[in-house]
């Protein structure tokens, strides 16, 4: 659920090259009614859009591969624990 998800101290990010990609996932993912939701880019991570997609990361294999199959260009993965006020954020590998 979307809720827990907003809470949530441990999730994954997708970023996007470009926001017309951001917004392609988003209506891929809807389509899927899939658990996500569209958030700011965190600023520990750099990236051209300024726009991702935050989700759990139980669900991050079949989404990916979801958005892939739906030719999503998905610019980096990232996997986010947060710390107190802080976000410790690891790169993963796009496979």
């Amino acid at each position: 659920m979307a809720s827990d998800l907003f809470y949530s101290d441990s999730y994954c990010i997708l970023t996007f090259a470009a926001t017309a990609h951001a917004l392609k996932a988003e209506k891929v993912l809807k389509n899927l009614e899939a658990d996500f939701l569209i958030i700011p880019t965190l600023r520990e991570i750099s990236t051209s859009c300024g726009l991702s997609v935050k989700l759990s990361p139980d669900n991050l294999d079949r989404y990916f591969t979801d958005l892939m199959n739906n030719r999503v260009a998905v610019e980096g993965i990232y996997q986010v624990e947060k710390e107190g006020k802080k976000n410790r954020v690891k790169k993963l590998e796009l496979s």
